[in-house]
């Protein structure tokens, strides 16, 4: 029988095995979600593990994860466009899995905070690396749709993390849980390195080469760093972002437990309602813009709906479908988050495309170290003095006070879109 892939035209082939060897590294990016999100659901267990009675402190510990990663985003860049995502994937995976197995295993706050650490750590080089595959791999026109799917497939991770780990815990209990976690990373570390190319080699003749010298990764990055675009659109993330880093990846599930009265499994439930939405959201969004040829009009539209339905959800009663529905609708809008990486590419030089979307990225990320443990801080200055087993218990009033650092900071974005530039086809590399 004849094989059909060697009768393919040579670029239709070789886009196929670019979609492929991208998929891989959006694989790894869902698998570092799941690790990214796993706390929020055991935040009671934890707590007693390590002997924390305050949610402030119990944040901070969590929040070492972007203490790591944020940093992170100004050099993963640079070490992808230099060295290749093949490398840098593996070593990513590797040291997630190794802070994966820390956090497992700790029975101190010490040992925890390494874990939380390395976790981060590595998965500071998911996204970026990702993305780095897509610019070499696939075309210039699919950027973006790449971008929400990638993305998308993250939000599986997180849909994973909060319906199915809260399931586990359940059924074999907490530490059998990050057991798992952990063996998944095993798994993974070998197939991303026999499987990932970081360029097209003879399969084609390649559009650009994968990896930039020093001279010019580093004129690049001045380009980069010295584009007040740039900026504006990283901040426009890190604002929609955080639907994402500091409502349904840690502080989600606690408000809805208290303001909703919810048990568990059902916070845990509609919870994922965000992660959902930013699945749905994120291709379709990435899509979207590029169909309109506009990037500026849906992030502001993005902005202006998605403060809509969580002040909703904060401060109006309502149904729990209403609440889920709300929810929804949030991750949706705040997933055009996405384009902020095509506006950063698209106002940078092809040959430091991984350095301009790690310095997007570092900002973005910036929400969840400086968000989360303040939402902490609020909390824990709003707390009326109750205390039910050896854990504080804060008042609905306090939650909706701490939240709302969410709506203010969505309406500073919505100002931010109407001073960013349409960058849309206005890439440097054709000046």
């Amino acid at each position: 029988m004849e094989n059909v892939s060697e009768n393919l035209p040579l670029t239709k082939k070789t886009e196929m095995i670019g979609w492929v060897i991208c998929s891989l590294g959006a694989v790894f990016y869902c698998y570092e979600y799941l690790l990214r999100i796993q706390p929020s659901v055991i935040v009671n267990e934890l707590m007693r593990q390590f002997h924390i009675s305050s949610l402030d402190k119990f944040s901070a510990i969590i929040s070492l994860y972007y203490l790591a990663y944020t940093p992170m985003q100004a050099v993963v860049g640079v070490m992808t466009d230099l060295y290749g995502p093949r490398f840098i994937l593996t070593f990513a995976v590797f040291m997630c899995t190794l802070g994966s197995f820390f956090f497992g295993i700790a029975d101190n706050v010490f040992l925890a905070s390494i874990g939380r650490f390395l976790v981060g750590f590595g998965s500071a080089f998911a996204f970026v690396s990702a993305l780095k595959l897509a610019s070499i791999w696939l075309p210039l026109n699919r950027f973006a749709l790449f971008a929400g799917l990638v993305t998308a497939l993250g939000m599986m991770g997180g849909m994973a993390g909060d319906i199915g780990l809260t399931h586990l815990v359940t059924s074999v209990g907490w530490k059998q849980t990050l057991y798992g976690s952990t063996f998944l990373g095993v798994i993974l570390l070998p197939i991303l390195w026999f499987a990932i190319r970081d360029k097209k080699s003879s399969l084609s003749t390649p559009r650009s080469e994968s990896k930039a010298s020093y001279k010019e990764t580093l004129a690049g990055l001045y380009r980069i760093l010295s584009n007040p675009q740039v900026w504006i659109a990283g901040f426009i993330g890190c604002i929609l972002y955080m639907s994402l880093s500091v409502f349904a990846e840690l502080w989600g599930i606690p408000f809805l437990k208290t303001v909703y009265h919810l048990d568990a499994q059902q916070a845990a439930f509609t919870n994922s309602m965000v992660f959902f939405g930013w699945l749905v959201g994120a291709p379709l969004t990435g899509w979207i813009s590029d169909k309109m040829q506009k990037r500026r009009l849906p992030l502001l539209l993005g902005c202006l709906f998605s403060a809509l339905a969580i002040t909703w959800v904060i401060y109006i009663p309502t149904s729990l479908i209403l609440a889920q529905i709300l929810l929804f609708l949030f991750g949706v809008f705040s997933s055009i988050e996405v384009v902020c990486f095509a506006v950063g590419r698209e106002t940078s030089p092809r040959n430091v495309s991984g350095a301009a979307v790690s310095f997007v990225n570092l900002l973005v990320m910036f929400g969840g170290l400086a968000f989360q443990p303040l939402v902490g801080k609020i909390l824990d200055i709003y707390w009326k003095g109750l205390i039910s087993d050896d854990l504080r218990v804060y008042t609905p009033e306090g939650f909706r006070l701490a939240l709302t650092v969410i709506p203010v900071a969505i309406i500073i974005g919505m100002v931010l879109c109407f001073i960013l530039r349409e960058s849309f086809d206005k890439s440097l590399d054709s000046q």
